[in-house]
């Protein structure tokens, strides 16, 4: 029989430490790019070729899509099968991998292992705690296995318990690290202080030096606010959707993201729902390229795009891409806080939820606060103005007076209707000024625009009639 041979990275001395010095239960608190899944795979290979079982545990199915293929081609010299819809390697000796989502932990009663791989574990939906000592601590039993969390932190809750178990010296079988993004010798030179440079501080605090930090004073969003009302598994089907731009004023490597936000409002619920984040640091045609694909893979109803920096070159830039898809160029009037707590009121209310993680997004969400941060992250703007045309325009934030006067059919005009910017309602057009000149013929888009109006319209009438 011919010889194989698996070969992977050598670890650099931060992971060394680990693999030297581990306890049954190991906490692996660390920053970006420090290495976090690496270290995995190799620990995973290492109890494969002794012949034992292994889990792998991810937070959500798309995580777990990617690692599985990352894993199954460093393993590929000494696989004997893989199972892509299981997600199932084997192993020449009879190792086995399982890997799962904690999008459905119950799936994983029953099954016994080796070692298990917690990835990403500050981003467990479910109470981490509990599925730990419910549903995976058990599966260690029978082969006395040992355990790995490996995570950049997120806010502090069961994952910052655990990590101090591994610091108490009442507790032998937990051990703990903290790595920093900067243990990893192997980045390339200047990549973390460009990261630095367009950070805000306490993002830095959490996602670079992987510290567990508590909640940013004076921020609009909390984790906590955020959690309760995420959506698990498949969106509902959607009324409306639009793909919501915050264009970046530059394109070099040190500029600002583009925020690319996908939100949805539920065609029975008339919630929102925030569905996707392409956000990212492109160029103007890879920015308006990635819009576009994400305006076609939702079917959504249009894209939402900020014009203060870019105006009519924004606009421009998308149809260079696709000259048919409706653009909605809206102009920021009034201060980012005052645009966003509108947007703050409906996530209180219960009335706008995430599907799946978000990790990006939701940190950007949780790290700036108008106190103390000049600028928003160009993710949340791109968020705040989708739901601002979803929802704010559809009246879906209106007060029960606001509702009765409009049903009343009187004049909803200025700022006070739900809208920092002012909008006027559907169906109400302010009498023009003294001396002003008549309008001139409308364009194509707004054409559109009016007939997307005249459709919120009608289902706010509905939603009232029906005493909503």
């Amino acid at each position: 029989m011919s010889e194989r041979r698996l070969t992977l990275p050598l670890p650099h001395a931060a992971q060394n430490q680990v693999l030297r010095d581990h306890a049954r239960f190991n906490v692996i608190i660390a920053g970006r790019r420090f290495g976090k899944s690496m270290l995995g795979i190799r620990l995973v290979a290492d109890t494969l070729l002794e012949g034992k079982r292994v889990a792998w545990i991810s937070p959500t199915y798309k995580m777990l899509s990617d690692i599985y293929r990352t894993t199954a081609d460093l393993l590929a010299p000494v696989l004997v099968s893989r199972n892509a819809s299981e997600r199932r390697l084997e192993v020449f000796g009879g190792g086995v991998l399982d890997m799962w989502s904690l999008e459905n932990p119950e799936s994983i009663r029953g099954r016994h292992y080796r070692r298990m791989i917690v990835d990403e574990a500050a981003l467990a939906k479910n109470t981490l705690a509990d599925t730990w000592n419910l549903i995976l601590r058990p599966t260690l039993i029978d082969d006395k296995g040992d355990a790995y969390f490996l995570t950049t932190p997120k806010g502090r809750g069961d994952l910052m318990t655990m990590y101090e178990m591994g610091r108490a010296p009442e507790h032998p079988d937990w051990a703990s690290w903290h790595f920093t993004s900067m243990d990893n010798p192997y980045l390339p030179a200047g990549e973390l202080d460009s990261m630095r440079a367009s950070m805000p501080a306490r993002a830095i605090e959490q996602e670079i030096e992987g510290r567990f930090i508590d909640e940013v004073l004076g921020a609009l969003w909390t984790y906590k606010l955020i959690d309760a009302t995420r959506w698990h598994g498949a969106a509902p089907d959607m009324a409306r959707i639009v793909v919501a731009v915050d264009p970046a004023v530059s394109s070099n490597r040190d500029s600002d993201e583009t925020g690319i936000v996908a939100c949805g409002m539920g065609r029975d619920s008339h919630e929102g729902f925030v569905l996707a984040d392409a956000s990212g640091t492109y160029s103007p045609e890879t920015w308006a390229r990635r819009a576009v694909e994400l305006y076609r893979s939702l079917e959504a109803d249009k894209i939402v795009a900020e014009a203060n920096q870019g105006g009519e070159m924004v606009q421009y830039t998308i149809r260079t891409i696709d000259r048919n898809v409706p653009v909605r160029l809206v102009h920021a009037t009034r201060g980012k806080a005052i645009r966003a707590e509108p947007i703050v009121a409906l996530y209180e209310q219960g009335r706008i939820h995430h599907v799946g993680l978000l990790p990006e997004l939701e940190t950007q969400m949780t790290m700036w606060s108008p106190v103390e941060d000049r600028e928003s992250p160009d993710r949340v703007d791109a968020m705040v103005w989708g739901f601002s045309d979803l929802m704010l325009k559809a009246g879906l934030a209106w007060t029960p007076e606001q509702h009765a006067a409009y049903a009343r059919g009187d004049d909803l005009y200025g700022p006070e209707w739900g809208d920092p910017e002012g909008w006027v309602p559907p169906g109400f057009t302010p009498p023009p000024a003294a001396g002003e000149s008549a309008a001139p013929p409308k364009t194509a888009q707004e054409r559109y625009e009016e007939e997307v109006a005249a459709q919120d319209a009608e289902r706010i009438r509905q939603m009232v009639s029906r005493g909503w």
